[in-house]
This record gives C-alpha cells, structure tokens and sequence, in this order.
C-alpha cells in the first residue's frame, strides 16, 4: 500500500503552497474551490509556525486538527454513513456517543497523519473551479504532489452543504478510485458484526485515545486493523 505521505495526508485538506497568507482571512465557506485552498493554506502555515511546539509534544497536532479542520468536517453525515441502516437501530444515546466518539478518532486519525507531513515537501495543486452556485454536492479535483520524483496522486474531494444558504463541508476523499468513507463503512461493518456496537465504540475510542508519535512510520493499513 502507498505510505500516508503520498495518499491520506490529502484527506485533512491541506498542504498547497503560495496562495498567500490567510491567517487573518476568514475561511470562504460559500466556495467549496476557495474554501479548500484556504483551508489548505492556514493549515501549511500553522503548522510550519508551530513546529517546535509540535516537536515538544506531538499530542499538540490534536488542537490544530481540532481547531482547522473538523469546523469543515460534516463528521455527522460522515458517522451516519459508515453505520448506514444501524444507525436508525441504536438509541438516541447511542447515536449521539458514536457520532462523538467518530469525531475524536478522526481528529487522531489525522493527527497521526501529519507526523508524516513535511512542509518543504508537499502540497496540493487544485484543479480549475466548476460550477457550484446551484449544486447541493460538488467534488474538488486536485493532485497530492511530493518531491522526490513519485507520481502525483489524483484526489477527489467529496463536499455538499444542506441548503443553498448552507455553508460547504468536506465528508469524503476519493483517492487513485479508492473512497475513504466506503473503507470506513467496511470496517465498521464487520467491527458490527463482531463486537456489537458498544465494541465498535470501544474500537473507535481506543484508536481516539493512541498516542501521537512523530517517530511512527504509517501505512494506509495502520488505520484499519
């Protein structure tokens, strides 16, 4: 399987270069194009500010994935969609414990992917921008470029909002044909069958609360065993 440095990394929205400083810009969540390069901007910057203190404590890259970018993650359509029809099963309580379990192993999952990110050597270009004033669902194609000579790897970001007045947000990657939401599905479904859904919550749990070591070297493999 390709490392996390030339596939997953893509699914946190960031690593393009030379758009500019957005620091103070306020995200442009009305453009999906825009908004993912801006997303992809901030995050390039913060984190090659915050080095050192990623560095002193790798837990920090939690707050930065936290703060940048699970504010344009529709993690709730995201966990309804892994669980498809065993979500309307599971009590209110349930529900509500999953979608918030989900969230916290997504906020690790792409911590742990950007201990792999290097910032003198990544970035993203992105396509030319369609249409979308009247779309309810668009995919943002982009290209996840590394130095060193490997191939880009082509990259379809999935983005919808619930009305037109609805601001965009991003619920799945599709990588070189391969969806992460439909991987995520899988697993969670024999995870199901297996272990129930209080095992299944666990399993998620678990991997939310794994260490954040920049030293780790990951696998696509790594997120689903």
């Amino acid at each position: 399987m390709k490392k996390l440095t030339t596939w997953f990394v893509a699914v946190t929205i960031g690593l393009t270069l030379g758009f500019g400083n957005v620091h103070a810009e306020e995200i442009d969540t009305s453009n999906p194009f825009k908004m993912l390069e801006q997303i992809a901007e901030r995050m390039t910057v913060r984190i090659g500010e915050e080095r050192s203190s990623i560095e002193q404590n790798p837990g920090y890259l939690r707050d930065i994935m936290a703060q940048e970018l699970m504010p344009h993650s529709d993690y709730q359509f995201a966990a309804r969609q892994v669980l498809g029809r065993n979500f309307q099963r599971l009590s209110s309580e349930q529900q509500q414990e999953f979608i918030e379990v989900f969230r916290e192993y997504l906020v690790t999952t792409y911590a742990r992917v950007f201990t792999q990110y290097d910032e003198t050597k990544h970035k993203i270009i992105f396509g030319r921008q369609g249409n979308y004033e009247n779309e309810r669902r668009v995919t943002v194609r982009a290209q996840l470029v590394e130095e060193g000579g490997r191939p880009p790897v082509r990259l379809d970001f999935q983005l919808q909002r619930r009305n037109p007045q609805a601001p965009w947000m991003a619920f799945d990657l599709v990588a070189e044909g391969v969806s992460m939401l439909n991987a995520q599905r899988s697993e969670v479904e024999a995870s199901l069958r297996q272990n129930g859904i209080d095992g299944t919550i666990q399993l998620l749990r678990d991997r939310a609360n794994r260490e954040i070591r920049l030293d780790e070297e990951l696998d696509v493999s790594d997120f689903t065993n």
